[in-house]
């Protein structure tokens, strides 16, 4: 039957591509010399195992790659409904077609690329690609050619989904993104487009790095470490995108050491920065929407100039719109309202002239529902004359709608962790652990799906630790370190004494949970080599190398939190997603010495190890107001309104109190040790507060 209906959906999307794309895949193709041939179409079907294989609908070739070696410039390849288990290069100028996107699937069995493109001019459409290495470079599709187009594809499973290694004038259209390292990663490349892409559970939605003239429209990504990662690039432009629900300690628009971007007719809803600007000049940010930002809906950081945000809503953002540090900048018609503050300067300059700030009486001087205040610290602030009303063009002018992009996601492991022994009752749990903890190993159990005391890890992975004495019947967490070697004027190691992590045993003991940490007696845990004020993108890497080790079926992932301790990373402490969920955090230690002198080295990493490591429990500032309260100073209503939360996750005692709150502290205090989520590093989601 699927034969039968091949040539009429090949003609039907010829019709219905654009007419650039019928220019390269139309029936005649001129070869070099100016002469027209005709193309011809080769089918490929996996069912076709016994031959013979001519690529005719008859008798199509079983695999991708014999259809390539077989075809000639401008032939198009049409794929049936299948799972192909290959390797393809594409050397040829070719159109590469599938039956349908979602059935047409090519697994790359974790090889360095699922597909290679070699060739200019390849169109690939209607394919799900899935399983590449894991190793820096490796990715499910490699273009290491120009003008290629990508259309209605599915990315999932690989260290980057599609890879442009400096190459020019690619287009990437309505593909979907999901469980990859990143999903695009533009490498030294110039002129991509993406348009119409989803982005979900990724580390880094789009990654570019040295690359410009990009514009980007009409794409939609949450659920990621960070949504649109730009390092060192330039000339780009994104377009009503929607950048929603990543990461509360990352989040949607990170610009480092970029210049000439514009962020335009945007909907930045609910991260933890809603736009990170660094080390950046020429950025104009207008008519977006930036909504329920936990942290910021704007961090403007040691920008040089020419930074412009105009006519855009801030609105019911938890603690800042704009926060400003040694930056030059400018706010012209905006709404700023709703937030706790509106806008901190700290040894900046801001000309903040005509913006309405929640009431015709300007900004407020302190913290207060209805219209919002200015903090400045040295510097300038310039706000008068403010609007006397809202204005009413400012933001998008459509909404995000939640039902465009509807993926599935399977959570559970994609090949199952090998345990050693006899199974007798095929239950992927040996006989001899079901013997141990009073399951009859003749008769079955969803072990996959049993977890009896209800600590996140199931009974297969409870299985896998058993050698490190885990119990089923008593709840245990797993927290791996890595440390990078150290480089500082006291020659101090970052390595967490361990003194302070029998501290932090003990915390997790007294409420019946055994803390396993790994620093290196549980086959992993290490010295990295040094390393000093890497990016974003190279943490999620390290992470890959050193937790994962290029593996993508490592069955550490899933059962182990991880940390990575340095002298200075990308922040000085924050819960990070290295792939996908929120299972990660990178404490910089020699930064944090150096903010926090009164306190010891060990101190300072395995407390603020205890607090990030409260985040991936899915404690968040949508819990309660006082984790990761940031506006803890003297005489404002925040420090008198937290005082009774004694927990770390607040940041008034985060290297004080090394311990959770139980919530019997009076008002203002909360329960973070009955509020903890065990399967929240392998079920990450961040949801939209209800209003």
């Amino acid at each position: 039957m699927k034969k039968k209906f091949a040539s009429l959906i090949i003609i039907l999307l010829f019709l219905l591509t654009n007419v650039s794309v019928i220019n390269s895949i139309g029936r005649q193709v001129e070869t070099p010399d100016g002469v027209l041939i005709n193309r011809k179409t080769i089918y490929v079907d996996d069912n076709n195992t016994g031959g013979p294989w001519n690529g005719t609908l008859e008798y199509p070739f079983q695999y991708i790659r014999d259809a390539i070696e077989n075809a000639t410039e401008g032939d198009v390849v049409y794929v049936f409904n299948g799972v192909y288990y290959e390797n393809v290069i594409v050397d040829k100028t070719l159109s590469i077609i599938g039956e349908n996107k979602s059935s047409t699937i090519i697994d790359g069995t974790y090889k360095e690329f699922v597909i290679h493109l070699i060739a200019d001019h390849v169109y690939v459409h209607n394919f799900t690609i899935r399983n590449s290495g894991g190793y820096m470079h490796n990715a499910g599709m490699k273009l290491d050619s120009e003008n290629n187009l990508i259309t209605e594809c599915i990315f999932y499973r690989t260290k980057s989904g599609i890879y442009v290694n400096h190459t020019n004038d690619n287009e990437i259209n309505n593909c979907t993104f999901h469980t990859n390292g990143e999903g695009i990663y533009l490498k030294s490349s110039r002129g991509s487009k993406i348009r119409d892409c989803f982005f979900y559970h990724n580390g880094l939605g789009l990654h570019s790095e040295n690359s410009n003239e990009i514009k980007i429209n009409g794409c939609y990504a949450h659920t990621n470490g960070i949504a649109f990662f730009f390092n060192n690039s330039s000339n780009i432009e994104s377009i009503r995108c929607a950048a929603y629900n990543n990461n509360d300690n990352q989040g949607g628009f990170f610009l480092s050491y970029c210049s000439n971007i514009n962020i335009s007719d945007c909907n930045v809803y609910h991260n933890g920065f809603g736009i990170k600007i660094s080390n950046s000049s020429t950025v104009y940010i207008s008519n977006c929407n930036l909504f329920w930002n936990t942290h910021f809906a704007i961090n403007i950081n040691k920008n040089l100039e020419n930074i412009m945000i105009e006519q855009c809503d801030f609105s019911e953002n938890l603690r800042f719109g704009i926060q400003a540090k040694n930056s030059n900048f400018r706010l012209l018609n905006n709404n700023i309202h709703n937030s706790l503050c509106g806008l901190y300067s700290e040894y900046s300059l801001c000309y903040a002239r005509h913006n309405w700030w929640g009431s015709p009486f300007g900004p407020a001087l302190f913290e207060r529902e209805s219209k919002d205040r200015i903090i400045m610290k040295f510097g300038r602030v310039t706000v008068f004359p403010w609007l006397l009303q809202k204005v009413e063009t400012a933001g998008t002018s459509w909404e995000i709608d939640y039902e465009l992009f509807n993926v599935e996601i399977n959570n559970s492991r994609y090949v199952e962790i090998e345990l050693p022994g006899p199974d007798s009752d095929n239950d992927h749990v040996p006989d001899w652990w079901e013997e141990k903890w009073g399951y009859d190993p003749f008769s079955w159990d969803d072990h996959k799906n049993l977890d009896p005391d209800e600590d996140g890890l199931n009974n297969i992975e409870e299985c896998f630790t058993d050698k490190w004495d885990s119990n089923p019947f008593h709840k245990d967490v797993f927290l791996e370190f890595d440390w990078v070697e150290a480089k500082n004027p006291n020659n101090a190691s970052n390595k967490p004494p361990d003194n302070y992590v029998d501290k932090i045993k003990e915390v997790f003991e007294k409420q019946n949970i055994t803390l396993h940490v790994d620093l290196g007696n549980l086959e992993g845990g290490e010295e990295i080599p040094y390393i000093v004020h890497f990016s974003y993108a190279d943490l999620r890497d390290l992470y890959w190398e050193y937790f994962l080790h290029n593996n993508l079926n490592n069955p550490r992932k899933r059962i182990f939190h991880y940390c990575l301790v340095c002298d200075y990373g990308a922040g000085p402490g924050f819960a990070f997603v290295g792939w996908n969920h929120l299972d990660s955090f990178q404490i910089s230690a020699q930064a944090l010495q150096e903010g926090q002198p009164l306190f010891s080295r060990g101190r300072l990493i395995v407390a603020g190890a205890l607090h990030e490591l409260g985040h991936t429990f899915g404690l968040t500032v949508d819990d309660h107001g006082g984790i990761d309260n940031m506006i803890a100073k003297p005489f404002t209503m925040q420090l008198w309104k937290y005082l009774s939360y004694k927990s770390c996750l607040n940041y008034m005692y985060t290297y004080i109190i090394i311990n959770f709150s139980d919530g019997s502290h009076g008002k203002g205090d909360f329960d973070d040790w009955n509020n903890l989520d065990f399967t929240f590093f392998k079920n990450t989601h961040f949801k939209m507060p209800e209003k």
